[in-house]
């Protein structure tokens, strides 16, 4: 029997029926449809690139692609890696400037440009890791990259605190961002950021 391939965990129904009851009806089609494009962008690069997904799962912060990289060089990594918020800048400019449909570039610019940040559980991070990686080695790469997700996580849970309580909106904003800083945090020692063969671009 075939092992499924893919799963979505409770967490990301509990979000999707939190969004639901705090009046994000509106806008979360939009969100829901530059993810799915986000994560089309993934898993084309990755077939592109004759890797073999092993798992795709839903979680209440995303999408988690599990793939063989063993033998993928760097270069071709990196590209798998930005090919998400690839896909939603692009389609960011294509929304507005032919389109004229500026909520869905705005939905694509964000998820986008949230996914860049240097942050272990994001796009951002990844090629960072990456990136540090090709120039010195993945030890180096894990260090760099735990100290730089820190504190790039902890400024963006201060901000958006600051936001929600100024506006007393905002909330799912400080929920991402709390949920990109509660796993770097000690005590518990992080594991390396990837282990080249089980990546997750």
């Amino acid at each position: 029997m075939r092992k499924r391939c893919w799963e979505i965990s409770p967490g990301f129904w509990l979000l999707l029926v939190l969004a639901l009851l705090a009046g994000a009806g509106e806008v979360l089609p939009l969100v829901l449809a530059a993810s799915v494009c986000h994560e089309l962008g993934h898993l084309a690069a990755l077939r592109l690139a004759g890797t073999r997904v092993e798992l795709f799962r839903l979680t209440a912060f995303g999408a988690d692609i599990r793939a063989d990289t063993r033998y993928m060089p760097y270069g071709r990594e990196l590209l798998c890696t930005l090919a998400g918020p690839a896909v939603n800048l692009f389609l960011a400019v294509i929304f507005a400037r032919v389109a004229g449909d500026y909520l869905l570039a705005g939905a694509n610019l964000l998820l986008g440009g949230f996914n860049l940040l240097p942050i272990p559980s994001l796009d951002g991070g990844q090629a960072l890791h990456i990136l540090v990686s090709w120039a010195v080695d993945p030890m180096a790469a894990d260090a760099v990259c735990r100290r730089v997700g820190l504190a790039c996580a902890g400024a963006l849970t201060a901000a958006a605190a600051v936001l929600t309580a100024v506006s007393g909106g905002g909330i799912f904003l400080l929920l991402a961002a709390l949920g990109t800083l509660l796993p770097q945090l000690p005590p518990r020692e992080r594991l390396p950021l990837k282990k080249r063969g089980t990546a997750v671009p």
